[in-house]
Parts: C-alpha cells; structure tokens; sequence
C-alpha cells in the first residue's frame, strides 16, 4: 500500500504524493509550523458506511507532527513565489488550450466561483489513494462544488475538464479556495509524517529554511535602513520575514551612502548576479538623484530599483531651515526612512545640502536617532505607535518582489504552453509526484 502525504485546506486534500514520489511544499512553510496536525485514515474495524445514495469510508483520525499555517498567510508566501492570482489564471488557461479543452464551457471565473462558495468543512476526506486532481475533480468535486449548476453543459465538463485539471497546481487552488469564507479561517496543513516514518524521506526535507533561489536580498543606502526593514517585517510580516536576505550589518555596512550603492548596482550588473535584488533608496534629494541615475541603468529581469514611497502626509510637514520655520513637502527632498516611522506628535525636518542636480535642497528628521530607538523597542505592534507608513514600505518592497518572480514564471509558463501553438490533445498524464 506505501505511505501517503497530504497536503489540505482543513479535510479538502489538495495535493498527495506515494512513498518517495511527492512535491515539495516546504517552501509554504517555515520550521516553526512544526505542530501536531490531524491525519485521516479508513477505520478498518468498520471501513464503509453509507452516506445518501453513495458509500464512502468511515475515517480515524490520529494526530501527528506536520507543518500548518493559516491560508492567509500561505497564499501571501505562495505570491511571493511568482504564483500570483493572474499567474493561476493563465495557468488554467494554458492547461485548458493545450488539453483542447473549450474555455467557453467552462472557465477560470467558474472555478473560482465553484471553490468560493462550496462549504469546505462538509467535504470527507475520503478521495481514495492517490488520485490525480483529475479524477479527483471528474468523480468528487464536480458535484461538490455544484458546477452543475453554473457551466454550459455539465457532462461535457465533468468528463473532459478533468484532462485539463489533471495538471492544475496546489497553488491556484489554495489561492481559489483563500476566498472561500468557509476555508478562509482554515490552517493549511502539510501531512509527512508517514512519510518519513515508512523511511521514504528525512525529516529536514520538509521542516527547513527557504531555498535561496526563493529568496531576495534588499540592499539600501545604510544599515539603519535595512534594520529598521528587518524590524518592520518581525513587527508586521512575521510569516514572510525568511525571504528576505539583507548585507550582513555585524562589523560595518559596506555601501553606506548613495554614490557607494549605485557602484555596487553596477557591479552586480557586471557580474550577471543570480540572486534576486531590490536596491532601495530613501525619498530625499540625494535618495531620489540617485534613484534616478539607476533606474537608467539596463537593470536584468532579477534586480529592481524602488525609493521609498511618496505619502499624502509628507505634502505638509513641519521644516526649519535659514529662512524659519515652514511647512513644506518633504516628498523627494527630506523623507528619509525615519520619517516613515511614529516621530511623534510634532515631527521637523531640517534644511541642510543644496542638492545642484535636483535644484532642491536636503532634508534631515531631527532627533531621528531617538526616533529609530523608540521603534527598535517595540516587539509587538502597539496601539499607541503609528506603524501605518513604514507597513506601507513593506508593501510596497512585498508588491515589487512579487512582481518580479511573477513575470518570470509567467516567461516559463508561456515557452512551456506558447500562447499561439497549435497543439494536439493528449491522453492524462500523471504527474511527477504522483509517480
């Protein structure tokens, strides 16, 4: 018989594998979602029971290590991986035009629909050893999810979508099933603990750190940025936190300063460097200069250049300077990555350095070591510190990343099923971890 893994949204198993025959889905998860999670088996005192005008098993369930987290914050780190929304709907689409399946009986939006609105806590868990999400889609979800009721022609669809389904990723689904009210709430839970048991796989294939290849590395113009960016990602992104790599800050930053790190961009550039980069400079004059200058470098498919993001609040800011006190926009001229954290009730930006190529001079946050400390101090969010703005640069950094990963495997995606080919159907074919 072997041993089985699972990996499910509740009871609703969404992808399995066979001894040593299995995708690895590490990348959801982090060591620290190690936790006893259930798994489902036949009673085999009592093994059939009869449910409506259908039999299925009647199931134990026994709890042993596996990995869990919340969907939410799965699908979060799935985006992170290139598998975004848009990426599973050309997905669908890809697998649908090379099986010669009719988009016009039945559709990505209609998927959607179907696992949005079915109730996740009713499906069993009983889908049978090993079966590919074809038959699991033609024998078990089709009438589960009511796609009778909402497709052209319901045997056409039952019948021959399965051929397209076959190959459809765990990761659509769980994006899918993430809008789904009744899952929403669910753990995602990966079940290898048979697995490693019946000697197919060690246990630090499933609980390990993420690939490097998954990763980014976030270079800025000093350590006090990518320190405060760290601190903000265990603040708020705890769950996404180990995709990020930054310069090792334990002696001395090296690229402190903008001229140093767009000589470094260069460098990179030079090198070809496999990693994936986002170079990240602050929203003042001599941030914003340079900004500028590196985003008219020919920057490869793997590396970004983003500035810290232009704010309705920094339109009007308090600022002294040789001429007084004023209020000013500090937008491009002072916004340096202090500004983007709780300064306080009165915060003010000093004039100092006329920035010639921009015509504008160089604003500073007074007292912006104090500022950074009181943020340094914080090991929860608090409803008494302003974490809105510096949330919005994790945002912003997240969405870029995202962005970028997701372009690439839209690139694979269409050189493995282009747009326009002209191609023949072809009988199911099992996956590779279904092997």
């Amino acid at each position: 018989m072997g041993s089985m893994i699972h990996l499910a949204v509740g009871r609703l198993e969404i992808d399995w594998g066979k001894n040593d025959g299995f995708r690895d889905h590490s990348p959801l998860f982090q060591p620290s979602d190690l936790t006893e999670v259930p798994y489902y088996y036949v009673d085999e005192a009592n093994p059939r029971k009869e449910s409506g005008a259908e039999y299925e098993s009647n199931l134990v369930t026994h709890y042993k290590e596996g990995m869990s987290k919340p969907l939410g914050q799965v699908v979060e780190r799935i985006n992170l991986l290139g598998h975004t929304l848009p990426y599973a709907r050309q997905e669908f689409e890809a697998l649908s035009r090379f099986n010669s399946f009719d988009l016009d009986q039945f559709n990505f939006d209609q998927l959607t629909k179907a696992l949005a609105t079915v109730n996740v806590n009713e499906v069993s868990a009983d889908y049978g050893e090993g079966e590919d999400f074809g038959k699991l889609f033609r024998r078990h979800l089709f009438d589960r999810l009511g796609l009778a009721s909402i497709v052209g022609d319901p045997h056409y669809v039952q019948f021959h979508a399965a051929q397209a389904m076959e190959n459809l990723s765990a990761y659509t689904i769980l994006h899918l099933l993430a809008r789904n009210p009744s899952a929403a709430g669910l753990p995602v839970t990966w079940q290898f603990a048979d697995i490693e048991y019946g000697g197919w796989a060690r246990r630090d294939q499933f609980v390990k750190a993420l690939d490097p290849v998954n990763r980014f590395l976030i270079v800025t113009e000093g350590s006090s940025d990518a320190g405060i960016i760290r601190h903000a990602l265990k603040l708020l992104k705890p769950h996404l936190g180990d995709f990020f790599d930054f310069v090792d800050m334990n002696e001395s930053y090296p690229f402190t300063g903008t001229g140093n790190l767009f000589n470094f961009t260069r460098g990179l550039i030079s090198i070809a460097v496999q990693n994936n980069v986002i170079i990240l400079y602050e929203n003042d004059a001599e941030g914003v200069a340079s900004y500028n200058r590196t985003s008219r470098l020919n920057l490869p498919w793997n590396m970004r250049v983003l500035k810290l993001l232009d704010l309705p609040e920094f339109a009007s800011y308090s600022t002294v300077g040789p001429s007084g006190e004023h209020r000013a926009d500090i937008n491009g001229r002072g916004a340096a990555i202090a500004c983007y954290l709780d300064a306080g009730p009165s915060p003010v930006v000093r004039w100092n350095n006329f920035n010639k190529e921009l015509g504008v001079y160089q604003g500073e946050l007074i007292g912006k070591g104090d500022v950074m400390r009181r943020f340094y101090k914080l090991d929860e969010p608090r409803p008494d510190y302003e974490l809105s703005r510096i949330s919005a640069v994790l945002d912003m950094v997240i969405a870029e990343c995202t962005a970028m990963r997701e372009a690439a495997l839209m690139k694979d995606l269409a050189t493995e099923f282009p747009p326009e080919a002209d191609v023949e159907p072809r009988p199911p074919q099992r996956r590779a971890d279904q092997a």
